[in-house]
């Protein structure tokens, strides 16, 4: 099995992941910012980072493969895009998220073997396309990691909080 065909199952199964992990938080909370401990973003805010991230820094440099031209990085600029859009509705922002992976997905069969180690300039520094994808392989499993802690402890983190309980409260 080859990159492209291993990446395509991985990176069509981390969505899913990630997807699910969201559906697994109440809708009232999702915008709602998590207890202490879970960190700092709520779980729109995680949504629109994925999306954010991977039209603007991973679509782009993985169609450099493919002779588009050199992207310009628009990193540091998130904040303020989130600002402008922060009430979207959970559904739109997954919807996005499915969109720009399936886009991604789509390039992978146009990826020869060789170009898997090839370098293209990115926000990163000069990368290869094997660490671009498995850098975004990485980044959704970071994701759906945040979202799970917020859908399993949000109670857990909660109710010891108010016992004034400290620690890992995950255990």
């Amino acid at each position: 099995m080859g990159f492209s065909e291993w990446f395509h199952h991985h990176l069509q199964a981390s969505a899913d992941g990630f997807v699910w992990g969201v559906e697994q938080v109440p809708t009232e909370r999702c915008y709602r910012q998590p207890p202490t401990g879970l960190g700092e973003w709520t779980v729109a805010r995680h949504i629109f980072h994925m999306v954010y991230y991977e039209q603007r820094d991973v679509l782009p440099v993985m169609q450099q493969w493919l002779g588009a031209p050199e992207v310009v990085s628009e990193w540091g600029k998130e904040e303020v895009a989130w600002q402008a859009s922060c009430t979207e509705p959970i559904e739109h922002l997954l919807s996005q998220f499915r969109a720009v992976r399936r886009e991604q997905l789509a390039l992978l069969p146009r990826f020869v073997e060789r170009t898997w180690h090839e370098q293209q300039e990115s926000g990163w520094g000069p990368v290869t396309l094997l660490w671009l994808v498995s850098k975004t392989y990485q980044h959704t499993a970071e994701h759906t990691n945040d979202v799970l802690r917020i859908a399993l402890f949000w109670d857990r983190f909660i109710t010891r909080e108010q016992e004034g309980v400290v620690g890992n409260l995950e255990t």
